[in-house]
């Protein structure tokens, strides 16, 4: 049966021999006693995907904002070829389609003084959660590192948190990348800071200081550990009841520790189960004495290629999600590959994965090929995906999205699916969308697809069969709902079809 978008709700009423079902009115019936966002806190375990409060199978689409240094959060004010996180911003993300927002909250911004957080950045990250929410996108709270500190040249950690005798004075950072260490200021870090730009960051992690750093972490010296554990459960404290947070990522891109002291480290999926494990399940802890129900995702080692976790954190797969990355290098095949593994991953450890960075910027022809074949790839493997990052979407000279990057973010997705799905795909060619998945009937709250008006701008037109198993409501500009129809009593194959007009 064909529908077009806008006309289905009169249709319904017009066509009285519409077998027994869900009616328009109903629908918008459901949409009125449920208002607001879904609450997302529970990993179905067979399936290995995130469903909601409704039981609903969940995907998400979205971008990273994260600020690397001072004041530590992107500015409210929408500025174009300024990166900024406001209003304007908010309903941008919107607009494309996207329905997450991976949101870092710095350790260095909320706890300037060891033990005193700064509450006024704390209000901020919360304003910007929740202009968010005003706009239909979930957040994920990340606390977002790279080279850990400004003692490295990187950013994450607060300033108290390096000293500058934990390593010898001549393999201070960056040795042995540079054989003679660069000067400090009275704090420590690196002077002048333009020496930073001549080694590469990613190297950095090489470097002696900087292993030495991540290896006090991990070991809880001096309560660095406890003192990261505290500042998660500052931050739980604060959005146990927030509706949109999809869940707490502990900790971006962890370096595997200490592989001055510990070469092992190096081993992929060794440093997952020797040290990280262990900084996880403290920090998931304190986590847990404030909120027992946001999801807590948690990341090992970039250069892994199967997960080396003995288990997720606090063992309980059905309240935690495999945060991961690709890039290339580290990764040496295929997204398709990285996928293949996670989803190996998700067995073993009985969860679900989700793709939180991949490259998201203008390149090359290869590198805009690659970014095409992820988006190919996460629908076939049915993964959700967080591009890397906000700030490149736009053109800095014009202030407007660059369209190449702005195809890929306007896909069509499912965001929520009533039942186990199957498969899904996009042409970005001839802007067709296709979804299987079998029907649970008692699952009341509706399929919903994201279809961005951009990608769609005349319309578009739904096929389904079975007929008559689904009864479509329009939501919003981007949002097309899909109820099952009350005709079905059993658990059902539906295939779903939508094409451009």
């Amino acid at each position: 049966m064909v529908f077009t978008a806008f006309a289905a709700a009169s249709l319904l009423a017009v066509f009285s021999t519409q077998p027994a079902g869900v009616w328009a009115q109903d629908a918008e019936g459901w949409y009125k006693s449920h208002p607001g966002m879904s609450r997302i806190n529970r990993v179905n375990q067979d399936s290995h995907q995130i469903v909601d409060e409704f039981g609903r199978t969940r995907f998400f689409h979205g971008t990273n904002v994260v600020m690397k240094e001072p004041p530590w959060h992107r500015p409210l004010e929408w500025v174009p070829g300024v990166s900024s996180f406001g209003e304007e911003d908010v309903q941008n993300l919107h607009d494309l389609g996207l329905n997450v927002v991976r949101l870092g909250h710095s350790w260095a911004g909320a706890e300037p003084v060891r033990g005193q957080y700064n509450q006024t950045f704390l209000d901020i990250m919360k304003q910007q959660t929740k202009m968010a929410e005003d706009h239909g996108l979930y957040v994920l709270v990340d606390v977002h590192q790279d080279c850990l500190s400004r003692h490295f040249c990187g950013n994450g950690a607060p300033d108290w948190f390096a000293q500058p005798d934990w390593v010898a004075r001549g393999k201070m950072y960056p040795f042995p990348l540079k054989t003679t260490p660069f000067p400090v200021d009275e704090r420590g870090f690196p002077t002048p800071e333009s020496l930073c730009s001549t080694v590469d960051w990613a190297l950095s992690y090489t470097s002696v200081a900087l292993g030495n750093a991540f290896g006090r972490l991990y070991n809880n010296y001096d309560g660095l550990g406890d003192a990261f554990a505290a500042y998660w459960k500052k931050l739980a404290s604060g959005y146990a009841e927030t509706t949109n947070v999809v869940g707490y990522n502990l900790l971006n891109e962890p370096w595997v520790g200490d592989t001055w002291a510990d070469p092992t480290l190096l081993v992929p999926g060794v440093a997952d189960h020797k040290v990280m494990e262990g900084l996880w399940n403290r920090a998931s802890e304190q986590i847990r004495t404030v909120d027992n129900d946001t999801l807590i995702w948690f990341e090992g080692a970039t250069l892994d290629v199967l997960s080396g976790f003995n288990n997720v954190p606090l063992g309980d797969g059905s309240k935690t999600v495999h945060s991961f990355h690709y890039y290339s290098p580290p990764q040496m095949g295929t997204i398709a590959n990285t996928l293949d593994n996670r989803s190996k991953d998700n067995e073993r450890l009985r969860t679900a994965g989700v793709l939180t960075e991949l490259t998201f910027w203008m390149g090359d022809d290869k590198q805009m090929q690659g970014l095409a074949d992820a988006m190919v790839a996460t629908d076939a493997k049915m993964f959700s995906w967080i591009g890397w990052a906000y700030e490149n979407l736009y053109d800095g000279t014009t202030g407007q999205p660059h369209p190449e990057l702005a195809k890929h973010y306007s896909r069509a997705y499912p965001a929520a699916v009533a039942g186990i799905p199957t498969s899904f795909s996009f042409s970005d060619s001839s802007a067709t969308f296709k979804l299987q998945f079998t029907a649970d009937p008692n699952i009341d709250a509706p399929t919903e697809i994201i279809l961005p008006p951009s990608t769609f701008p005349n319309g578009y037109s739904v096929e389904v069969s079975p007929d008559g198993s689904l009864v479509q409501h329009t939501v919003d500009k981007r949002t097309l709902a899909l109820f099952t129809s009350n005709s079905l009593k059993d658990a059902t194959d539906i295939t779903v079809t939508i094409t451009r007009k």
